[in-house]
């Protein structure tokens, strides 16, 4: 056996076939990765298998409170600047629409303001008002749909919500209640007819689409790009209609655009995730192979599969570990690549209604009476299943969850559960 020097080691002519030094690389491989590099960097990432809680709930809580008042502070800007041109142009904005709009967006709020310890303000409605109405602003000159944003007061008394007040002056305003509510119902009852009236309230503006955003999912700045893709592609599917003139629109109910990111890794009944995991891996490990064979060039047939097998479990193990939410960022780089697949159940933060899913889901949940253990997602999911219809949602994430405290709870939360 004849041995050369390459890269500053001994390599035998036939290492992978000893199989002398492969398993030495393999082990350094695995233990630097999982010991040592993936620790140093998950350990602060979320989702990630390496992640630890190192400060306590006290911390967090300010850390975010920290974090909700930069973004109220941002976002009340936007709102002055919009204020002023409304003024300026006596009509009710320069790129928004009340009537016939292609997107009606609606804002379903509750005052949190009045449970909140200390007297303290969050102003979640503040801040995605503002927010949708920046995002409205920086597309308006490359966008051919008309939008509308409104909010939905379903606050139980509604006549001490102050936050809400000077928003009613520029934005068109839906109202629940005009006194307070009858504290006899159920509060999931309750949570069901209010998120019907705003679906309503949106659809009877002649709304295409009907957008129902609550009030403390915070959007993201490609929202507006990833929306209109997601109508052409995948629910008018206006690309395949180029092609062939028998492509119709498709049925589809509803779209989501927020899931709870705890909900959304490799382990879970959804039928996407585990092929997903293992087409990451066979790409990457497969890569893995090719890269190693080419710097290796002595290499037989059979050895290279066992290769390959350790390769990609590797690739599939160091997936695992990050986690699937942390990959998904990656699909942020182009509105292109955000990923559309089948509706879970739970949870409905962010929900787009094609016309007909509206009517659709106005008819089917109104016969449900909700409670305890099953609300108005439960039920949604429970429509969609037994009706069929096609319900869909984006990846990643279009939406933060950035409320502390729950209306529906009534109690602090930790929003990254929600």
């Amino acid at each position: 056996m004849t041995r050369k020097r390459r890269g500053g080691m001994l390599w035998c002519s036939s290492c992978i076939k000893c199989g002398d030094v492969v398993p030495k690389q393999i082990v350094l491989l695995y233990a630097l990765t999982f010991l040592v590099f993936l620790p140093l960097i998950c350990i602060n990432l979320r989702h990630s298998l390496y992640h630890l809680r190192l400060h306590d709930a006290e911390e967090e809580e300010t850390r975010l409170v920290t974090e909700n008042d930069l973004r109220l502070v941002e976002n009340e800007e936007i709102i002055k600047k919009y204020n002023e041109s409304v003024i300026q142009n006596s009509q009710s904005g320069p790129t928004l629409h009340s009537e016939d709009v292609d997107v009606g967006i609606t804002v379903i709020t509750v005052s949190r303001n009045r449970h909140r310890k200390g007297g303290y303000k969050p102003k979640y409605l503040t801040q995605v008002v503002g927010r949708l109405l920046g995002l409205l602003n920086n597309t308006a000159n490359h966008s051919k749909r008309k939008y509308g944003l409104f909010v939905c007061n379903v606050d139980d008394h509604p006549e001490t919500y102050d936050e809400l007040k000077p928003l009613k002056v520029i934005l068109p305003t839906f109202q629940m209640y005009q006194k307070s509510r009858d504290p006899k119902i159920d509060i999931f009852e309750k949570e069901k007819r209010d998120y019907i009236f705003c679906l309503e309230e949106t659809l009877k503006r002649n709304a295409l689409y009907a957008f129902l955003v609550e009030d403390d999912g915070y959007p993201h700045k490609d929202l507006i790009p990833v929306l209109e893709r997601t109508i052409d592609s995948h629910v008018e599917q206006k690309a395949l209609a180029e092609f062939s003139p028998k492509v119709l629109p498709r049925n589809v109910t509803y779209v989501k655009f927020y899931h709870p990111e705890r909900l959304l890794g490799y382990i879970s009944t959804e039928l996407e995730r585990l092929p997903e995991l293992f087409s990451v891996s066979f790409v990457f490990g497969t890569l893995m192979v090719i890269l190693y064979a080419h710097f290796i060039q002595q290499w037989t047939r059979n050895n290279l599969k066992v290769l390959w097998l350790i390769c990609v479990l590797y690739c599939g193990l160091v997936a695992l570990f990050v986690g699937r939410v942390n990959l998904m960022e990656m699909r942020r780089m182009s509105v292109q690549t955000y990923q559309v697949t089948s509706a879970p159940s739970c949870c409905t933060p962010a929900m787009l209604y094609p016309r007909q899913g509206g009517l659709e889901i106005v008819k089917r949940l109104s016969a449900v009476t909700c409670k305890r253990r099953y609300g108005k997602d439960m039920a949604l999911e429970d429509i969609r299943r037994r009706h069929g219809y096609t319900a869909l949602m984006v990846q990643p994430n279009l939406f933060k969850h950035i409320g502390l405290y729950s209306s529906l709870r009534k109690g602090v939360i930790d929003p990254f559960i929600v």
